[in-house]
């Protein structure tokens, strides 16, 4: 028994000891530049921006330099149940490869799968695809782009693992993993080495990639191609055609050696962000979560940890706008301070966006007692489409929120909208709040009109004739002023924006909205 336990431990050490690759990765074959997108490895120029462990919600970790003993590092993935890497700032164009290539080691894993995810819409998104394994060797995978059927591969932005049809977790080992193309023959070369638009090489740009969406910043000059240099000395650049507006197309044409190969590279321009800013709201009755036109609720985070999106907070001529690229999915909290909407009627945004076309906006209530809490949580999503390159005003009643399932609207602590198309969104955002009726307050209309408009804090406001009473109204519908003079000191007043409910000798009522600056 004592022998058998001893022969045991040291079948366990065994394994243990091969638990890790002790030897590099294989070493790829040498291509050329044109006829790889590289994005891990040493063997070949990787692309930039790309995230190795973004949060998915995996179980396990991500090691980009484990050293297998021989300094040439790996990626390793420890605990693996499924893993994504993602480049979404910088999408590739691997429509022209014929394959990707991936080297795998593991001494447990059973089953792996991989497919890498495309955003063009042209297409499937993803298609996973099974990955040969050999238990405690590396195995050298080129999996051919017709296994990923329908897969256009023309604007991809991540890549995904997923070994949970076997065991799992398990700890998996990668490698040189790259898209590849076979070489052209001599003299069929017809590809560009190099293009650069106002003197700076195309963000993104590929030899094998014959098509780019370059964004020019609203109101810009339409670009101009300064240069292109052909990968094989015998091709020419036979024409190059600028764009003369945007949206436009400016292409480049190439022959190659032979006389009769060619390839034509197009950019089409387009507006990347609004000229001009959102227009100023008129609401008065108004529960704000942003916006320079009123005095915003506290908001935790205009993007979450779990969003899939790019957050930048900009302005548009001065006026602060939220920008998102790479829009999926963006979430916005007021968890701290939820939002109680109850008494509000519509939900406001500003939109402006390039490429978007459907925004699905969702409000999530935790029902008062946190997320996950013994009242369960409450959500309801509504779609607003979107029209290309001008200020959309989304105006949304609560109550179709209400009829789409959400229970309460008085504990709003997420705001989350998503792109169609997923992942390359590009979405300028102002002016979220919401809205009801002003207060209770007439809106007749009389002769009585209040000067200056706006005033600065500390000011006084005056009216062109007798008043019977003044009411000064907060935008959170609270009446903050009360005066039966015609001139009234708005000192001690925040700036922002507030409504007047003014009454003349005659009981004629009179509403004016206030900026106090």
């Amino acid at each position: 028994m004592k022998h058998f336990v001893l022969f045991f431990s040291l079948v366990l050490s065994c394994i243990g000891l091969n638990a890790q690759p002790k030897t590099s990765a294989p070493t790829p074959t040498t291509r050329n530049a044109a006829d790889v997108i590289s994005i891990y490895g040493g063997a070949y120029a990787g692309i930039a921006g790309v995230n190795y462990n973004p949060n998915w919600g995996q179980s396990g970790g991500v090691n980009p330099a484990f050293d297998p003993g021989a300094g040439d590092v790996v990626m390793a993935y420890t605990n693996f149940n499924y893993q994504g890497t993602g480049f979404e700032g910088n999408a590739q164009n691997a429509s022209e490869m014929e394959f990707i290539h991936i080297d795998v080691w593991t001494s447990n894993a059973t089953v792996l799968k991989f497919t890498p995810i495309d955003n063009s819409g042209n297409g499937p998104a993803e298609v996973l695809v099974d990955v040969t394994l050999k238990a405690g060797a590396w195995s050298s995978v080129d999996l051919p782009k017709s296994a990923f059927t329908g897969m256009s591969w023309k604007s991809v932005i991540q890549l995904k693992f997923d070994g949970q049809a076997g065991v799992s977790p398990s700890d998996i080992y990668l490698d040189n993993i790259y898209f590849w193309k076979k070489p052209a023959a001599t003299g069929e070369d017809a590809t560009l080495k190099e293009l650069k638009v106002d003197g700076n090489t195309i963000p993104g740009f590929a030899p094998s990639a014959l098509k780019y969406a370059y964004g020019v910043p609203g109101g810009g000059a339409v670009p101009q191609i300064t240069l292109a240099t052909t990968n094989d000395d015998k091709a020419t650049i036979t024409k190059i055609t600028q764009a003369t507006a945007i949206p436009g197309d400016a292409t480049v044409q190439v022959t190659a050696g032979n006389g009769t190969t060619t390839a034509t590279y197009v950019i089409s321009y387009f507006y990347s962000s609004p000229e001009n800013p959102a227009p100023t709201p008129t609401a008065t009755s108004v529960l704000s979560m942003y916006s320079d036109a009123y005095t915003n609720v506290d908001v935790d985070t205009w993007r979450t940890d779990w969003s899939q999106s790019t957050f930048e907070a900009t302005t548009i001529k001065g006026n602060a706008t939220l920008k998102y690229t790479n829009l999926g999915f963006n979430g916005i909290e007021t968890i701290k301070k939820p939002v109680d909407a109850s008494a509000m009627t519509t939900m406001h945004m500003d939109v402006w966006t390039p490429n978007i076309t459907v925004f699905n906006v969702k409000l999530v209530s935790f029902m008062g007692d946190g997320f996950g809490g013994a009242n369960g949580d409450s959500e309801a999503n509504i779609n607003a489409n979107l029209v290309a390159n001008q200020w959309n005003s989304i105006s949304i009643p609560l109550k179709d929120f209400t009829d789409a399932g959400l229970k309460s609207l008085k504990d709003l602590s997420q705001l989350i909208f998503t792109s169609t198309p997923f992942g390359s969104g590009i979405a300028f955002v102002d002016n979220i709040y919401f809205s009801g009726a002003t207060t209770g307050i007439n809106e007749d209309q009389s002769n009585l009109d209040m000067y200056p408009n706006p005033v600065h804090n500390g000011g006084t406001i005056h009216f062109n004739g007798a008043v019977k009473s003044v009411e000064i109204f907060a935008m959170t519908g609270h009446k903050v002023y009360e005066s039966q003079e015609q001139a009234i000191s708005v000192s001690g007043l925040p700036t922002g924006l507030y409504t007047i409910k003014s009454i003349d000798q005659s009981g004629i009522i009179s509403i004016h909205k206030l900026i106090i600056r």
